[in-house]
């Protein structure tokens, strides 16, 4: 075979796979639902908590561990869940995000509140690229958004890193890579979850026992750690602004609330970023709530607050809970808020005015 046909033969066959990627990608009804481990067992929670919750916490696993709804609630009078997930990203909280306020149906005098956490990594980590988390989720504005979460105080390489990690996994997601046989063989839910986060009224928290092996890295934190933390700007991009437009469009909904929260983790101790007060986004004053400010929350820098060096323990959620909701509360008191929910048939304005 000459080269031009070669080449030829080549183009032809690329050309039959995309085009017969493409049509196999139109069957596909709902890539969020395909099975994707936890995120699985959290969108039945939510489905099951459809109505009367009209607030939630999305993120990683701090807030999935870190997040006690009921605590919260107490502080705020409001009714919310914890739709973090151990393992999770900027990506897969935004499309988790995204999805409440697709279905939120908001109580008559009942603020809806979307809670975000502010330093989850943009991307899944490596090993998921290829995993169903990642492929289901990561269309052409899901790689836009994390393109969007970089600026240039970030080194290129991380720039580049992050921008490649959603592009390839978003040509994995136009090319179905284990879509259809993720439809067609769908793993069961683990029941097993489900319960253990809906028992006791948790509402998605995950609560793990007692680890006597973490105890050791958690106290050569607490005596290693200095008087007072270095303090180091953190870092905004113009993604955490597009998330929260993009949350002021899916739903018709007006008067959706939002803020930003970071959490307690015991690096804070020696090195604990700094944030501005809020971020403007279409004219409305988005709340950045950073208890991760030993210097600022010692109550919650104890060594029982934590399960491990990265993640709070029960009392340590119950505590950041209501510290949280507390730290919401003085803000709207100074700025107002939170409105109740109402719809509208019409999309929200730039202020959540029709």
């Amino acid at each position: 075979m000459n080269a031009s046909a070669l080449t030829g033969a080549v183009a032809l066959f690329c050309g039959g796979f995309i085009l017969v990627a493409s049509l196999l990608h139109l069957t596909l009804r709902d890539p969020l639902h395909l099975h994707a481990d936890v995120r699985s067992e959290k969108l039945v929670m939510m489905e099951r908590l459809h109505g009367p919750v009209s607030s939630a916490a999305f993120g990683t696993s701090r807030v999935h561990n870190g997040f006690d709804p009921r605590a919260f609630d107490a502080v705020l009078g409001t009714r919310s869940m914890n739709l973090g997930i151990e393992g999770g990203s900027q990506a897969e909280q935004r499309t988790m995000a995204l999805e409440f306020t697709r279905q939120l149906k908001p109580q008559p005098g009942t603020p809806c509140l979307i809670l975000l956490e502010l330093t989850a990594g943009a991307n899944f980590q490596n090993e998921h690229l290829v995993h169903p988390r990642a492929i289901n989720i990561y269309d052409w504005s899901t790689a836009r958004f994390i393109a969007h979460l970089s600026n240039s105080r970030m080194p290129l390489i991380q720039r580049v890193g992050r921008t490649g990690f959603a592009l390839a996994a978003t040509a994995l997601h136009y090319f179905n890579i284990g879509m259809i046989s993720n439809e067609v063989f769908t793993p069961p839910l683990d029941q097993d979850i489900l319960a253990d986060e809906l028992k006791d009224n948790q509402r998605g928290l995950k609560i793990d026992p007692f680890s006597a092996h973490e105890r050791p890295g958690i106290d050569e934190r607490f005596r290693q750690r200095p008087a007072q933390p270095e303090l180091t700007p953190g870092n905004l991009t113009p993604g955490n602004s597009d998330l929260i437009a993009d949350l002021i469009a899916a739903n018709p909904t007006r008067n959706l609330s939002f803020a930003y929260f970071t959490l307690p983790v015991t690096g804070d101790l020696a090195l604990a970023e700094t944030y501005p007060d809020h971020l403007t986004v279409s004219g409305r004053d988005v709340p950045i709530l950073n208890l991760g400010r030993p210097d600022l929350f010692p109550a919650l820098f104890q060594t029982d607050m934590f399960h491990d060096i990265g993640h709070l323990s029960k009392a340590g959620a119950d505590a950041f809970s209501q510290t949280l909701a507390q730290q919401l509360k003085a803000w709207y008191a100074t700025h107002g808020g939170p409105p109740p929910c109402s719809v509208s048939a019409t999309k929200p304005g730039p202020e959540g005015t029709p």
